[in-house]
């Protein structure tokens, strides 16, 4: 089965490669587009719908401030999802699901596993959390991390966070901690079959 990914950022792409090479190494990634933000997936959703016909496409967003999911769902799909496209959304950012793999991101950043939350889905801003765990790590490298001037995000935040996913992040147990995960990952594997 060969698949298109559609995505954000850098980081949605790590973690769908990583869960597919967890529950399924058989499937061929053929491509990945978006990169560039929520915005174009929400103005390209119905043409990935028409064009997931002929190749399936795995989309994630995240739910950024939106109060939930379902109104997210309201407000980009007002069509008949067609069965080869999978969309899900990370409450509230794919950094929650990182962080989800509670002891070994500890471990990665350099914190105590008690300064993330037994439930990171919880977690308002979960990039600014990452940030301000950085901040109190005893690893020198996770300056990286945290911002300088203006900037939202350090400049080694995204290729830290994936080495990270690529080396030591587990989606079981990183599923434990997150809901949103937990249920894409039951989806995704539904939608594999």
């Amino acid at each position: 089965m060969n698949v298109l990914l559609v995505v954000e950022d850098v980081l949605q792409e790590v973690i769908l490669q990583k869960l597919i090479q967890t529950y399924r190494p058989d499937l061929d990634i053929v491509g990945v587009t978006g990169k560039c933000g929520n915005s174009y997936i929400k103005n390209n959703i119905r043409s990935f719908n028409g064009t997931s016909q002929y190749l399936p496409h795995i989309i994630v967003t995240d739910l950024d401030r939106m109060s939930c999911a379902p109104q997210l769902i309201r407000e980009w799909i007002d069509f008949n999802v067609h069965p080869s496209l999978f969309f899900r959304i990370a409450e509230k950012e794919i950094d929650a699901w990182i962080m989800s793999d509670r002891n070994e991101f500890a471990k990665f950043i350099g914190v105590p596993v008690h300064h993330i939350p037994m439930n990171t889905q919880e977690i308002y801003d979960p990039k600014q959390y990452v940030i301000n765990l950085a901040r109190k790590s005893r690893k020198r490298i996770m300056k990286d991390i945290v911002p300088q001037g203006t900037a939202k995000q350090g400049p080694g935040y995204n290729s830290l966070l994936q080495s990270f996913v690529q080396e030591q992040w587990s989606a079981e147990r990183a599923a434990l901690c997150n809901r949103s995960l937990q249920k894409a990952i039951e989806r995704l594997l539904k939608f594999l079959r």
